[in-house]
């Protein structure tokens, strides 16, 4: 007996060493004054200070040098921030991770480092050429809007030029993609393969052979599936993770929010969480030290909307907190992309060369809802009454329209006051939707880009004039008292928040339109818009979102005042340095 508890004494020690040994965390900052910067708090009473005390990542003090340096202890790191300006950092409202550390090893085709077709072709050739016989071959970026004369793929150029690899393309929008035949055939795809759906299918010629377009998620992910096992490995997709992390960090993003994570299973999920959760587990620990994850680090807060699909992967304990990583809602499509034609409108897209030939757009088409009003309204009611915050894909007015009215149809036996689910990408939010959103405790996130990248085609080819003025509706939902965020929607677009908010001031397009102009917003509502209005919306906003006594202190420094700098300017600051949980991040 005595020796059965010495041999259980013994492995229950070797258990407590073994913990103590692998939950080895990062160093962190120490107590530290921020002294002699101009620090814009977005506290409304308290809107500037120079001084900012940290303990143990929380703001202790916030507010002249002399209020902050009478009472201080001796021991303690002091850094002057020379009349610089910090910020809070920023949150990123609706991004894809998941997609975003995907498509990072994968070629880039994309309008911003090519301008015409033949360059884009020549390049995909000369990558063909620098690939072995049989291995994968994946570009992404491919755009026939800001590459004006790019001709899409043909799968019968694509079995030309790479027979004997199977290759994939992503467009910009990740809403379509492009295979030749050797990628159909390793995923077992033919044209006796039934579409997922009516939405989402395998493109075909007249002959009823596979053309090589795939449109919308259900199609693409059989080839996800076989992509993660044979080309982007776990080890390769953690590395690449920890690199776009600190991406999102470069450009001063403190938080990030995944809406709608493209996963199978809960493996990533073990990774997501090594990343960004604030305690190392015991069993990241041990990925770590055997180097199937990468070193810990503080990286952006991560908080993630399931994709309705992935239901099963929510976690049983809805009522887990956690502030650094969390698993917070459920992500539905209602409609699609305006440059694919499934964004669902209230009246016909423009038919034009570009969206009836490039973009294939039928003539005369309206887009459609990617799902009945009645399995909606079950969704609402389903995961409402659970506990869970929804966000749903919106993009054309009918859409929005069609979300609304159902919230509004099942307010009667719902409460929503406390809810703040969300309308995702809003482009065609219609003005007089706007107080029923707001009083039904609904709240957008806008992608802006839209506007900046876009919005001469959309004006010219997809939608026309007057609905193109009515785009992202900025100014009427600020007037309104409605809080929003906004979003670059990476990877389509980098996440740096400076452009947007740039464009959000200012409703310029690439070429220099203005589009709606009485719907813009002044800088700092925009910076509200991607920090403590944005920390709003997913319940964090007693947090972080604003730099205040008792927050995270998570923060940024900047190369310039975006208050004292004209609008055309401001797409232009730096950020050099971010800080999360008081550390030192880039």
């Amino acid at each position: 007996m005595i020796k059965l508890l010495k041999i259980g004494l013994f492995f229950i020690s070797l258990v407590l060493i073994s913990y103590l040994y692998l939950k080895q965390d990062f160093e962190k900052t120490p107590k530290t004054i921020y002294k002699n910067g101009f620090i814009i708090t977005l506290n409304e009473y308290q809107p500037f200070a120079e001084a900012m005390y940290v303990v143990d990542g929380k703001i202790i003090e916030i507010g002249t040098n002399e209020q902050l340096e009478k009472d201080l202890p001796n021991e303690i790191t002091t850094v002057d921030l020379k009349g610089a300006t910090v910020l809070p950092g920023f949150i990123d409202a609706h991004t894809h991770f998941s997609i975003s550390m995907f498509l990072a090893e994968m070629h880039d085709l994309s309008g911003f480092k090519y301008n015409s077709n033949k360059e884009v072709w020549n390049a995909f050739e000369n990558i063909v050429k620098n690939t072995n016989k049989g291995d994968w071959i994946i570009c992404k970026g491919i755009d026939p809007i800001l590459i004006k004369d790019l001709v899409p793929p043909s799968i019968e150029y694509l079995d030309k030029v790479s027979p004997e690899n199977p290759t994939l393309f992503f467009s910009q929008s990740l809403h379509n993609y492009w295979a030749n035949s050797k990628a159909f055939e390793i995923i077992g795809i033919n044209k006796e393969t039934p579409n997922p759906s009516i939405h989402s299918y395998y493109g075909k010629d007249k002959n009823g052979e596979l053309n090589g377009l795939i449109v919308e998620q259900l199609a693409i992910e059989p080839f996800f599936d076989i992509l993660k096992s044979e080309v982007l490995t776990p080890k390769i997709l953690s590395n690449t993770a920890s690199k776009v992390m600190s991406n999102y960090a470069k450009y001063g993003n403190t938080t990030i929010v995944s809406a709608g994570i493209t996963i199978q299973d809960k493996k990533p999920l073990i990774l997501f969480k090594h990343l960004s959760n604030n305690e190392p587990s015991l069993l990241g620990s041990f990925l770590e030290k055997i180097g199937y994850l990468p070193k810990r680090k503080q990286n952006p807060r991560h908080f993630i909307y399931m994709r309705h699909d992935m239901a099963h992967l929510l976690p049983k304990n809805k009522n887990y907190k956690n502030d650094f990583y969390n698993i917070i809602g459920i992500k539905h499509w209602y409609d699609g992309s305006p440059y694919i034609g499934s964004m669902y409108l209230n009246e016909k897209y423009l038919n034009s060369e570009l969206s009836n030939h490039k973009l294939h757009i039928p003539k005369n088409h309206k887009g459609a809802a990617l799902i009945e009003e009645h399995d909606l309204k079950i969704f609402i009611k389903k995961y409402h009454r659970e506990g869970w915050q929804m966000a749903f894909h919106t993009q054309g007015d009918a859409a929005i329209k069609d979300v609304i009215n159902s919230f509004e149809e099942l307010a009667a036996e719902l409460d929503f006051s406390k809810s703040r689910h969300r309308l995702e990408h809003c482009l065609l939010l219609p003005k007089e939707n706007i107080n029923q959103m707001n009083r039904l405790n609904l709240t957008p996130s806008f992608h802006i880009n839209h506007l900046y990248y876009y919005g001469d085609v959309l004006k010219s080819s997809l939608i026309g004039q007057e609905r193109a003025n009515k785009i992202l509706p900025l100014g009427s939902v600020k007037k309104s008292g409605m809080r929003f965020s906004l979003h670059a929607d990476q990877p389509m677009f980098d996440s740096h928040p400076f452009k947007l908010i740039q464009t959000a001031v200012e409703r310029k397009t690439i070429l220099d339109d203005t589009l709606g102009a009485n719907e813009n917003i002044t800088v700092i509502d925009a910076i509200k818009a991607m920090t403590i209005d944005a920390a709003w919306q997913i319940n964090m906003e007693d947090k972080i979102g604003s730099l205040e006594k008792g927050k995270y202190a998570d923060f940024i420094i900047l190369d310039k005042n975006p208050l004292n700098i004209q609008t055309n300017e401001i797409s232009t600051i730096r950020c050099l340095k971010t800080y999360i949980n008081g550390n030192l991040v880039n």
